[in-house]
């Protein structure tokens, strides 16, 4: 089978072709040269021609040095600035009864930074909840017993 697009005398055949990709025949070598490529000298970076390597910065910037950390000898710890007592105030139990979603948000906050202080404004408003639940209750049970009580 035969391709009708394929034209043989588009692709000549010289004969230098012929013998780079010629095969060697049984029992012969092929010996091919090859030849370097001759490469030309680079050429030099007019851009960095005028650097100076190693000298002071220019346009006054400071040299670049090596920052100095404090020597402590044994046994001698640095200054650190105390973190307030958690002390854990009444105050913020009133305020997480008085206003719940402050209680709870204040716990969520200071749950690991200020633990005795976050377990007072999430006790209050866990005492501000319960409570509200238990007069809604009680309401409701006051309004069930008196409404039975009314007579016509």
């Amino acid at each position: 089978m035969t391709d009708p697009n394929y034209n043989p005398q588009q692709y000549p055949d010289t004969g230098q072709n012929r013998q780079q990709y010629q095969q060697p025949q049984y029992g012969q070598t092929q010996q091919q040269t090859y030849q370097q490529p001759q490469y030309a000298q680079p050429q030099t970076n007019p851009y960095a021609a005028n650097q100076q390597y190693g000298q002071t910065p220019q346009y006054g910037q400071p040299q670049y040095q090596q920052p100095q950390y404090a020597q402590y000898q044994y046994g001698q710890q640095p200054y650190v600035n105390p973190q307030p007592a958690d002390t854990g105030s009444f105050g913020w139990a009133v305020l997480g009864f008085f206003f719940p979603i402050v209680g709870l948000i204040l716990f969520l906050v200071w749950k690991s930074e200020k633990p005795v202080s976050a377990k007072q404004a999430g006790m209050g408003a866990l005492a501000s909840v319960i409570s509200t639940v238990v007069l809604w209750i009680l309401l409701i049970v006051f309004a069930a017993m008196s409404g039975s009580a009314v007579t016509y």
